[in-house]
């Protein structure tokens, strides 16, 4: 007799908590976690040979995957990596079934043979997204190493590749799937709102955020967050603050750029000073006066650290490009062809992005300030944001189209091909457009107010 889809769900729902708990049980007693592990270890024997007999029916085959990744996880506490590997080699197995391709083919073009067996389709695509979920939250909450989701495991059908994660919302948006899987298994839900105008994220996979007047919040991976105070100015009394600019570098250090009104012996003095902390939030840098800037307005300043951990500035209405060492101190600058700025990124040959005025191509220069390319976005789009994703070694548009009113991200290769356009999300009235971050060691996170995507 074959398991409801929910009764399985559940069984993959559990694997999570109860691999922490079986965590606690290792430190209560070695005797019984060693059976316990020996028990999970033939499980996951018998569930292979399962999936291995290609006389069972396919949803047999599936809910024997399931046991299998869910014995593994449980048999290889003491090594999460280890369990991570395992499984994922067993996803590609799984997702190479010739079956499964089928299956998914024919549920997503929705032709004439999508009304044959309709319901059992249905339960093996849900089977398939739900072992997706539980193995992706697993990677994303227990190893150390960052797993990127445009780069997770795909179901290659006849006219294209399929990622569970990646487009999930193409299956748990059809009214088939009920409400089973209506969370993204690569969102995180934040409890409070948060504005990401000022962001970026860290190797960990944490997202840091300026919150003024004078505070930087750092949202962790599991949802949690803390408060860091930013250094009070050397000189002067603060009469008016805002954090103008915020990045972070490849050793995790953090810089933030804030515009300040002062009240000193001479007067009031506005400036804008640089920040720098180090990986735990503690003063690494005092702050230092960007004397390159023009300090009577209170624009935004885009920054982005280089590979060779300059320190590159643009500001909003101000044609020029300024490069700076990483103690802010002003190197040369250059000037660019836009005066508008709405994103700010550094390619993985260390190559500077700047969109152009109207938002629909993308100007790339040299840190020497010479042009080197422009990448053109296909007819609608306009873009929101760019990175480079140093896992897959590709540029990320995150783009928007009004007559769709929707955001997409377009996939380019370093020489400037588009490769991909994936839906994200529909705009939501009254909120800021989202803004993608990323970090050299890999991690991807597009972050809205009250939610954080990893791609």
């Amino acid at each position: 007799m074959t398991m409801s889809t929910s009764v399985q769900s559940e069984i993959l729902n559990e694997a999570l908590p109860l691999s922490q708990a079986m965590e606690k049980l290792n430190i209560v007693s070695d005797g019984d976690f060693e059976r316990a592990k020996e028990r999970f270890k033939d499980a996951r024997r018998r569930a292979t040979d399962a999936f291995s007999n290609q006389a069972l029916s396919i949803e047999d085959r599936l809910m024997a995957a399931k046991l299998h990744i869910v014995a593994t996880i449980l048999e290889c506490l003491e090594s999460p990596e280890h369990a991570i590997t395992s499984c994922l080699s067993f996803l590609k197995e799984l997702h190479g079934l010739e079956e499964i391709a089928e299956i998914f083919s024919v549920y997503l073009n929705r032709g004439f043979m999508s009304r044959l067996n309709t319901a059992q389709r249905v339960e093996c695509v849900k089977s398939i997204m739900l072992v997706n979920y539980t193995l992706f939250q697993f990677v994303f909450k227990f190893t150390s190493k960052y797993t990127s989701a445009i780069a997770w495991p795909t179901i290659e059908l006849a006219e294209r590749s399929f990622n569970p994660i990646l487009s999930w919302q193409e299956i748990s948006t059809r009214k088939s799937m009920g409400d089973e899987l209506t969370q993204l298994p690569n969102k995180l839900i934040l409890d409070e709102s948060t504005i990401t105008v000022y962001s970026a994220v860290n190797s960990h996979g944490d997202v840091i955020v300026g919150e003024d007047p004078d505070n930087i919040k750092i949202i962790w991976k599991r949802a949690e967050s803390k408060v860091v105070k930013l250094p009070e100015p050397s000189e002067g009394k603060v009469i008016r603050q805002y954090i103008v600019g915020l990045a972070v570098d490849k050793n995790n250090n953090v810089y933030v750029v804030r515009w300040l009104k002062t009240s000193t012996e001479n007067g009031k003095v506005e400036s804008i000073v640089l920040d720098v902390l180090d990986e735990n939030y503690n003063v690494k840098q005092d702050s230092r006066r960007l004397e390159h800037l023009e300090a009577t307005k209170c624009y935004y300043v885009k920054i982005a650290i280089t590979k060779n951990n300059n320190i590159v500035m643009v500001r909003y209405r101000d044609p020029q490009v300024y490069i700076c060492d990483n103690t802010g101190k002003l190197k040369h600058k250059f000037e660019r062809g836009s005066l508008d700025l709405r994103s700010l990124g550094i390619c993985g040959q260390g190559e500077i992005m700047i969109p152009s005025d109207d938002d629909r191509a993308v100007e790339i220069y040299s840190e020497e300030g010479n042009l080197k390319s422009t990448i053109k976005l296909p007819e609608g789009h306009k873009v929101r944001g760019l990175e480079f994703h140093y896992v897959i070694c590709k540029i990320i548009f995150l783009t928007y189209v009004e007559k769709k009113d929707s955001y997409f991200l377009l996939c380019y290769t370093e020489a400037g091909e588009l490769e991909t356009t994936t839906f994200f999300s529909k705009r939501v009235a009254d909120e800021l457009p989202p803004k993608i971050k990323s970090h050299p060691s890999g991690p991807v996170a597009i972050l809205k107010e009250k939610s954080i995507t990893f791609i």
